[in-house]
């Protein structure tokens, strides 16, 4: 997973724009980030091919709680090709773009992927107060 300012999944490949930032500064708080993107590649063993599956998206403040009024969820079957080889992997890029994030106050926060409940990957960030006032900027 990659925290981005904006990312796309295309042919098989990402687009990521302003990708790997680990802190949001803001000049007060609270404050709405214009745009999150979340870069995702999910591996799906043979086996869990042509079965559904349940994915959510969520940020999480310091204490666990969801900041998201409405965390993205969806659900996904991913197909078997005839042609792939016994026992391989299908590997599919996602991309998820959140646009205006609350955040109320400055600290610690993740994104976190679940899939059927269980957490896949994680990605931790801060948001920070910047010394000088002035609009958003990722760093």
């Amino acid at each position: 997973m990659v925290l981005a300012d904006a990312a796309a999944a295309e042919n098989g490949k990402h687009y990521i724009h302003g990708g790997g930032w680990d802190t949001i500064w803001a000049g007060s708080f609270p404050v709405a980030h214009p745009m999150m993107g979340i870069a995702l590649r999910f591996r799906v063993p043979w086996n869990d091919t042509n079965q559904p599956h349940k994915i959510a998206i969520d940020i999480l403040d310091g204490d666990g709680q969801s900041i998201l009024p409405n965390p993205l969820r969806s659900q996904i079957t991913v197909g078997r090709p005839p042609t792939i080889p016994v026992g391989n992997d299908q590997v599919l890029p996602f991309a998820f773009n959140l646009a205006n994030v609350n955040f109320q106050q400055a600290g610690d926060y993740v994104a976190v992927v679940r899939v059927d409940d269980a957490d896949q990957a994680r990605a931790p960030f801060r948001v920070a107060e910047a010394q000088a006032a002035g609009p958003i900027r990722v760093g």
